[in-house]
């Protein structure tokens, strides 16, 4: 969403591409298609386009998981960049924090993970697995206003709360 109310969505399952709608729902652009080259994909090109945030500057992120990568648009549909999460990564969601730090929950390698809005990776974890604190397809990842973290898993069936610990590093 942007303050004036327009919004944005991703078309993925089943469709390729970012859509833009005003305040009142009525349709503005979309953008997007499938690879013509499905082995070489390029900018605007998509396969389960998922997940969209907005930087402070008015950036779209937005994930394009089955590609394993993110691409970066401006609120127009202009291609600005892209860049890859990992050759086991599948991005499923993603959020941008109050420090304009990228966070991914990533159901290919059971991790979230951490980049700057350059696409540098800064950091990650997670572990695969069932038990509390472990991850099995982390599909939706959110905050509240007191830095606890939710992640929802597609194949745990449980969101879990992550609280920060006391004296913890928030960078991390």
């Amino acid at each position: 969403w942007l303050p004036d109310g327009t919004f944005f969505i991703s078309d993925g399952y089943g469709g390729t591409r970012v859509a833009k709608f005003d305040k009142d729902g009525k349709f503005i652009v979309d953008w997007g298609g499938p690879p013509k080259d499905p082995k070489n994909p390029g900018p605007n090109e998509f396969n389960t386009v998922h997940s969209i945030q907005i930087s402070n500057d008015r950036r779209l992120f937005v994930v394009d998981r089955g590609h394993r990568r993110m691409q970066v648009f401006d609120e127009n549909g202009k291609f600005l960049d892209m860049w890859p999460t990992g050759t086991y990564s599948s991005p499923y969601a993603h959020l941008i924090t109050t420090d304009q730090m990228l966070w991914i929950a990533d159901g290919g390698t059971h991790r979230v993970l951490k980049y700057d809005l350059k696409g540098n990776y800064l950091y990650g974890w997670g572990l695969s697995g069932g038990q509390p604190g472990q991850l099995n397809g982390p599909h939706s990842i959110t905050t509240d206003q007191d830095g606890n973290l939710y992640l929802s898993e597609v194949f745990g069936g449980r969101t879990q709360k992550f609280r920060p610990k006391k004296g913890a590093d928030p960078a991390s």
